[in-house]
């Protein structure tokens, strides 16, 4: 084998790691939304790969979700809407989310905070 070539070689894998390295999906500082979100109470919700399932505390929460950047932009579904005395339902008004490490930030549609969920453990 000449040098030539493993010279080549190695400036070839070389770059292919380096690309790999530079990808947004890599990026340690990027968070990944999937997994359990959890507040202060019963309420959570937990999301893979576009789909969203939780509970307000009271009531079932489904629907999907797309992320663009730290924004995740949510479309619920169907969902159970039994009374619920004495339960903060605010997770049911969801429409967006942004991600910061651990934390879940949930607006309104009106772009107004709701609450905070953050990573279970």
């Amino acid at each position: 084998m000449s040098r030539r070539f493993v010279a080549l070689t190695a400036f070839a894998v070389g770059g292919m790691i380096a690309t790999a390295c530079a990808s947004p999906a890599s990026d340690p500082s990027r968070a990944s939304e999937e997994g359990r979100w959890v507040g202060q109470g019963p309420e959570f919700l937990t999301l893979e790969d576009g789909v969203l399932t939780g509970s307000d505390g009271c009531n079932g929460l489904n629907g999907s979700y797309s992320r663009e950047g730290d924004t995740l932009t949510v479309r619920l579904g169907l969902s159970t809407l039994k009374a619920c005395m004495g339960v903060d339902t605010w997770l049911r008004k969801v429409a967006t989310a942004t991600i910061a490490g651990d934390k879940l930030t949930v607006f309104d549609r009106a772009g107004a905070e709701i609450g905070i969920l953050t990573r279970a453990v």
